[in-house]
C-alpha cells in the first residue's frame, strides 16, 4: 500500500462508507500512485498469471486526488461494478 493511501486512510474509508463502497476490497485492489494521486484498479486473480504477456486489462475503479491537503475522489465506470 502506497504511503499517499496510508496517510489519508481515515478520508478514504469515510468517502467509502459515505458511498456505499466496499472499503476492504478498495485496499486490497492494486494502486498506482503518484506525488499526489493513486489510481485504483481491478485485478481479476484468476486471470493474467503471466503478468504483461497476458494483457489482462485491470480497469480503474476510483482515482484518489489530494491537493493541499484536500482529498477529492473521482469515480469510473467501473467503480460500483468492483466496489458495491
Amino acid at each position: 500500500m502506497c504511503r499517499l493511501f496510508s496517510k489519508y486512510e481515515s478520508q478514504i474509508k469515510s468517502y467509502c462508507i459515505e458511498n456505499g463502497l466496499d472499503f476492504e476490497k478498495l485496499s486490497s485492489f492494486p494502486q498506482c500512485w503518484g506525488k499526489n494521486d493513486i489510481w485504483v484498479q481491478y485485478h481479476d486473480p484468476s486471470r493474467g498469471k503471466n503478468g504483461m504477456k497476458d494483457e489482462t486489462p485491470a480497469p480503474i475503479v476510483l482515482i484518489i486526488s489530494v491537493n493541499g491537503g484536500n482529498v477529492t475522489f473521482t469515480q469510473t465506470e467501473h467503480t460500483g461494478k468492483y466496489l458495491r
